[in-house]
């Protein structure tokens, strides 16, 4: 009798419990989808408003931290100037960050928001060209895990895909953050500078590119004047054509007559009342490609938007893992593609060496840029289709199947299928 009235009184406890439990978890998980809402909105400050009520519920919420993290993150960068923004802010922002791994040490995507955030710490510090800071962010993104094995191996390739002091230009974090830290910290490939096309439209980094930073940042090829960069803005500006000469050296190689010449239809990105206009950081592109004059080469990440190309896409020959600017259109022509170069760099298998990596430290928001091995395969056997070489095809095949398992990624089963249709072959 005595201990049925033990265990009764047990289980009395235990329901108890979950009926305190429930509300308290149901009211946390409310909060986290409202906070959701007011981030799709727009309304950055509510949604971590919501998410700190939510903190209080679920301490131990991975996920409250790493939205609190993301969105304190957005709020700095991808708002309106944010009053009362310093390094203490920064430091709240990475805690939250920290937080979510220490309590889910698999929260990949908490890892890629923490080198988000010592990334922007570090322009900031590039700003004041204070080298130190700067080269201690990409120490301390690295030494949290944000640069895992498989995108500092993306990171290399993109950068040895490029030739001796080249200019390149990236898109966003997932580029431009591991190729900084190969650079500043490992001190690879810096001969090449790089360039996230996004801040083309900023005059203190248009005016630091002009002049470099020794031991950070290679100098790019200019023309602007100091005053020419500080009155940025957009230009009237319609359908015009830049006429841009060819070295000899490119002629030769790509053998185009004496008289051949660059012709860059460049459309206008703006709209105004007044007329059609060109972007300050659409114009800077066209000012750098003008003044470069083919003296050092220009490749593009394949991470680059279109929508900051200015039509410049329709000159890219695929070079690697990187897309090389060359003087003449090549849609349909034998220069789209230099099936050489990517050979080299996707044919060693010491440049994917660490590929399965992602496996185990997955980003889920930029672990797609793996993608684009396939899609550069993908076009390499589509070129050897067009030679008529369907053993170089085969190889290909073998050679993902061997070392960049399609079933990774959705995406490259797809690629592979395409593959091996182009070959002729079966899956």
């Amino acid at each position: 009798m005595r201990q049925n009235c033990i265990k009764l009184r047990v289980l009395l406890i235990f329901a108890f419990s979950i009926l305190l439990i429930v509300p308290l978890f149901s009211q946390e998980t409310g909060l986290k989808k409202q906070a959701m809402a007011k981030f799709r909105q727009g309304d950055y400050v509510k949604a971590i408003e919501l998410l700190e009520e939510a903190k209080i519920k679920a301490p131990k919420d991975a996920e409250i931290y790493y939205y609190l993290g993301y969105f304190s993150h957005y709020l700095a960068y991808d708002y309106r100037p944010l009053i009362g923004y310093n390094v203490d802010y920064s430091d709240n922002v990475l805690r939250y960050l920290l937080k979510a791994v220490e309590l889910n040490p698999h929260f990949g995507n908490a890892y890629y928001f923490i080198g988000a955030e010592y990334g922007a710490r570090a322009i900031g510090a590039l700003q004041n060209e204070d080298k130190h800071r700067y080269k201690t962010a990409y120490r301390m993104a690295f030494k949290y895990e944000a640069f895992p094995l498989w995108l500092l191996e993306y990171g290399r390739n993109i950068l040895n895909s490029c030739d001796k002091n080249a200019v390149l230009f990236v898109g966003g974090d997932a580029e431009f953050n591991p190729s900084q830290y190969l650079q500043v910290v490992e001190h690879f490939r810096t001969d090449v500078t790089v360039i996230p096309i996004a801040l083309l439209d900023r005059p203190w980094y248009v005016e630091t590119l002009c002049k470099g930073v020794a031991g950070v940042l290679k100098k790019a090829p200019l023309g602007f004047t100091h005053e020419q960069i500080l009155n940025m803005h957009p230009y009237k500006w319609d359908t015009l054509t830049i006429t841009i000469p060819i070295s000899d050296a490119l002629k030769n190689e790509l053998q185009l007559s004496p008289a051949a010449t660059m012709k860059w239809n460049i459309l206008p990105d703006l709209k105004s009342d007044r007329g059609p206009r060109l972007s300050a950081g659409r114009a800077v592109l066209a000012n750098i490609v003008e003044t470069n004059k083919w003296q050092r080469p220009i490749c593009f990440s394949l991470g680059c938007h279109p929508y900051f190309l200015a039509g410049l896409d329709d000159y890219f020959q695929l070079y690697g893992v990187v897309n090389r600017l060359l003087p003449v259109k090549t849609k349909n022509s034998i220069y789209r593609i230099s099936p050489r170069r990517v050979e080299k760099i996707l044919s060693d298998v010491r440049n994917i060496k660490d590929f399965y990596d992602v496996k185990s430290h997955d980003m889920p928001r930029v672990s797609n840029i793996l993608l684009n091995y396939y899609v550069v395969l993908y076009r390499l056997a589509a070129h050897y289709k067009e030679q008529n070489q369907k053993g170089k095809i085969k190889k290909i095949v073998i050679y993902i199947k061997k070392y960049l398992s399609p079933d990774i990624f959705p995406g490259g089963r797809e690629l592979m299928k395409r593959i091996v249709e182009i070959g002729d072959m079966h899956f």
